[in-house]
């Protein structure tokens, strides 16, 4: 499976680092499987090179995620336009759109303001 990076470049059409652009990694498990750390967090960006990055913000989510619903939901992304409306729902392998001919394009749609 390809970076998300370049799953947005191949199949979407539009860079990570948009201007218009915000990019939120959601942390339901820490590296030993439990509630993710602030450390997880800090180790997370460091690895994937987010610290230099103004749009990417990595948050980590409390005990009560640690759900079979959650679990469900990985891998997992999600395209939220302006007004905070869930648009396109690729999370899980069940999820409601397909990653790569749905959520992607329709996210290059929606920075494109369609």
């Amino acid at each position: 499976m390809p970076s998300l990076e370049e799953a947005a470049e191949d199949w979407g059409g539009f860079e990570l680092d948009a201007d218009d652009l915000v990019v939120v990694h959601l942390l339901f498990y820490g590296y030993d499987m439990q509630t993710p750390s602030l450390a997880d967090a800090r180790e997370w960006a460091e690895h994937y090179g987010l610290l230099d990055r103004p749009n990417h913000v990595v948050l980590v989510g409390d005990a009560n995620l640690l759900t079979g619903a959650t679990r469900s939901m990985i891998p997992g992304l999600q395209a939220v336009d302006r007004d905070f409306v869930l648009r396109f729902d690729g999370a899980g392998r069940r999820a409601p759109h397909d990653l790569w001919t749905e959520v992607l394009p329709g996210t290059a749609d929606l920075l494109a303001g369609s």
